[in-house]
């Protein structure tokens, strides 16, 4: 195993802080992208609120509990979030049949016209921050960070 605690690694410079400051830049960037569609703007969607969007429509969680884990938001925040998400008409909470307590979470008509045009929002972000980068580093990079993601399950 590497030690990557090395003294010798600038905080700056080090894969965790490198992650994150690509990750803010990267949300920042796509907030930036989302304000400035004219068909978007107007209901003032977020690099967070695409997430989310993103992931009920793939059918990766339906419900809120499994949005925090895979965000790391609270209970509240992501509560607050997707308040907000309802209240713009991109999704709805539906309870589940026969469960009192469970909410399955579902994108509306309007979130799923709208999840193309963002899509294509973030995707050119995505691109400008790859832009002159072999598409070999990218690929090693994208493996690398699958790897980390594996690690991190195990």
């Amino acid at each position: 195993m590497n030690d990557i605690a090395s003294p010798t690694i600038a905080e700056q410079t080090s894969i965790g802080s490198l992650l994150g400051r690509v990750k803010m830049a990267i949300s920042a960037a796509v907030d930036d992208a989302l304000q400035r569609d004219a068909e978007l703007a107007p209901l003032e969607v977020t690099a967070a609120q695409f997430s989310i969007l993103a992931q009920l429509h793939q059918g990766e969680t339906a419900c809120a509990g499994d949005l925090c884990k895979n965000m790391t938001y609270d209970r509240g925040a992501m509560s607050r979030m997707l308040d907000r998400l309802e209240n713009k008409g991109l999704i709805r909470r539906v309870r589940r049949a026969g469960e009192r307590r469970t909410i399955s979470l579902e994108v509306t008509e309007l979130g799923l016209e709208l999840l193309p045009k963002m899509r294509a929002c973030v995707d050119a972000v995505v691109q400008g921050f790859l832009r002159d980068i072999a598409p070999d580093d990218i690929a090693r990079a994208e493996s690398v960070l699958l790897k980390m993601l594996h690690n991190a399950k195990s």
